[in-house]
């Protein structure tokens, strides 16, 4: 049996990170493969399960005077995270802190991938040379899939350090189409557009581990992420009105209690597939809670504020021939109420699933059987 490591963003507090994470070792399991996540953390992994913070100004006195007042649901929906990954994601008995922590162990696999996400953002202070696999060099081969840069470029710092290693690649494949070229000119090589891992399973499997409907009654199913969004909440609430629809949020913010809505702050991964699944609304602007609205076929729009993934967000709603999906502060609701032709949609997200995952088993060298 093939034996696979995988180094990923898995341990933190995100959904999508999450999600991404079980979704790609799900995969290679249910086609044979001895898949393991590694367990590689960085500084951001153990930020985003803290609770409280240091107070430097009175808005953060206020952000920790909201986490008491909803402390015991934060502490659920941290412990629902680790539970997740301890029943779903197989990943090494060890914990590593750096690429030089895996350098100097003993692993052993055929092969290294490093999947998705945003783990090729080399401006970002979470990046480290383990998301590049260079502890593994001579000891497996080694690829990527869906690696995402998150920009467009990489930090000129680091681009004589992705060539050497990645020219040791045996195959190289990334999430966004604007990437491709950007990889191939530093390292040289063909380098494959593949999509995101929550597409290698489908509304059944997702269905699968989804918990029970959580929300008895209809409703809109907010899901933001980063940031100030003024223009997406006003028209979230305009189509709460029109609907008569509650909202219903996961994210944790100050600006949440100048409103009222459903506030689920303790949902695990498992509750944010049910949530997204049973909507009858999704607004969101971000990558993942778009693509789970996708495979759920699920009436959504997402507002595309150019500064959370623009490019990722962009190049799915363009794939699925479905553009006209994004909202800006001066559109109405007539959109969000359109039909979305799924047929349509799905016969062009199948032909991009297939190549995705004939990627992986032309790479890995199995027989694809999922």
């Amino acid at each position: 049996m093939i034996k696979a490591g995988i180094v990923t963003i898995h341990m933190i507090r995100n959904y999508g990170a999450v999600a991404q994470a079980y979704a790609l070792n799900k995969y290679l399991r249910l086609n044979g493969i001895d898949a393991t996540t590694i367990d590689f953390r960085t500084y951001r992994s153990a930020e985003s399960y803290r609770y409280f913070f240091r107070a430097r100004s009175l808005m953060d006195v206020a952000r920790n005077l909201q986490t008491s007042l909803y402390f015991n649901r934060l502490r659920r929906r941290n412990d629902k995270f680790k539970d997740f990954l301890k029943n779903y994601v197989p990943t090494t008995p060890k914990t590593y802190y750096s690429n030089a922590d895996l350098e100097n162990d003993d692993l052993n696999f055929d092969y290294y991938v490093c999947g998705s996400d945003q783990i090729w953002n080399t401006f970002c202070r979470n990046y480290d040379d383990a998301f590049i696999l260079r502890f593994a060099r001579g000891k497996g081969k080694r690829l990527s899939y869906a690696a995402s840069l998150g920009v467009d470029s990489i930090n000129d710092n680091m681009k004589r350090v992705f060539a050497d290693e990645l020219s040791d690649f045996c195959a190289i494949s990334v999430r966004e189409s604007s990437a491709a070229p950007v990889i191939e000119k530093i390292c040289g090589k063909s380098v494959a557009s593949v999509l995101d891992p929550v597409f290698l399973l489908d509304r059944e499997k997702w269905s699968e581990i989804a918990s029970p409907r959580i929300v008895a009654r209809p409703y809109i199913f907010f899901y933001y992420v980063k940031g100030d969004i003024p223009d997406l909440r006003r028209y979230v609430k305009r189509l709460s009105r029109l609907t008569g629809l509650p909202i219903v949020i996961v994210g944790f913010g100050l600006r949440d209690l100048t409103y009222f809505n459903v506030k689920r702050y303790d949902a695990g991964v498992e509750d944010f597939l049910s949530l997204i699944k049973n909507a009858e609304y999704v607004a969101t602007n971000s990558f993942h809670g778009t693509s789970f609205s996708i495979i759920f076929g699920k009436k959504f729009m997402v507002f595309n504020d150019k500064k959370n993934g623009a490019s990722r967000i962009n190049s799915l709603l363009e794939l699925c021939g479905i553009s006209d999906r994004q909202v800006d502060s001066d559109d109405n609701c007539d959109k969000m109420f359109a039909e979305i032709q799924y047929a349509d949609v799905y016969e062009k997200l199948n032909s991009a699933v297939k190549e995705s995952k004939d990627f992986l088993a032309k790479s890995m060298r199995y027989e694809r059987v999922y």
